[in-house]
């Protein structure tokens, strides 16, 4: 499989020999780290599924995995009890992003997960993840169903995301998850308006990380920018956090 910008990757099952490489993706990119038994019990049960993103010209270079499990529960699209398949985790290194490892990962994945029987996808994603929100809702069809308070262990919230296994077409893509004066008046009814802002350009609606959340917390000499994950746009952290895009 080729990327662009001159990078090649492609995707393999994970294997017990690559447990290792894995954790050590993990624990760079992201806060939520598994001990060595959470992999293991995965490889087992849902060998397939577990994907990994590699450099073709370094077999050996792992840039990217993703983890899925089965579940039964309450659908997010009725009353229904269904059987889900719940995306655990999702890491890629951050000087390979934005050449579709994440996008592919995903695509080969929930295609496989499918042999399970499934009737919907779920995840829980940071608020503030504005690229991994674009890329689950515009590319896999995810709503957003709740925001799940204090989620990870920083304190940030989550949405729980879900996206429906519709083989006939039937659902209709939008109906079910939360609009955006919604999740305003969540954050409005908890003092937390402050957390919200929109794009001068495009009008997306995002959510602030906590990082940079009020005045105060970022530095007026930090240059640091964030992209519209919509129209690529691009905001100083630091005018966010002053207040300048709040709704």
């Amino acid at each position: 499989m080729s990327a662009v910008n001159n990078t090649k990757f492609s995707l393999r099952p994970c294997t017990s020999d690559d447990i290792s490489l894995v954790m050590d993706v993990n624990e760079t990119t992201l806060p939520e780290n598994y001990p060595l038994f959470f992999y293991e019990q995965i490889l087992e049960r849902y060998p397939d599924s577990f994907q990994l993103a590699y450099l073709e010209d370094d077999p050996k270079k792992i840039i990217g995995y993703i983890m899925w499990r089965i579940e039964r529960g309450p659908s997010s699209f009725g009353l229904d009890y269904v059987k889900k398949a719940h995306l655990v985790s999702l890491a890629v290194l951050s000087e390979f992003r934005r050449i579709g490892v994440a996008n592919a990962l995903l695509e080969r994945s929930m295609e496989i997960v499918t042999k399970y029987n499934i009737s919907e996808y779920v995840l829980e994603v940071r608020v503030s993840n504005a690229g991994a929100i674009f890329l689950y809702e515009k590319l896999h069809r995810f709503e957003r169903i709740r925001i799940i308070g204090h989620y990870y262990r920083d304190g940030e919230d989550a949405f729980y995301m879900a996206s429906k296994y519709d083989l006939n077409g039937s659902y209709s893509f939008g109906s079910t998850g939360m609009t955006d004066n919604e999740i305003i008046n969540y954050y409005k009814e908890k003092n937390q308006g402050y957390l919200c802002f929109r794009c001068e350009k495009c009008d997306s609606l995002f959510l602030k990380g906590l990082g940079f959340s009020f005045p105060g917390s970022v530095s007026p000499n930090d240059s640091t920018t964030l992209k519209c994950a919509q129209c690529e746009n691009s905001f100083k952290i630091y005018e966010i956090s002053q207040g300048t895009y709040d709704v």
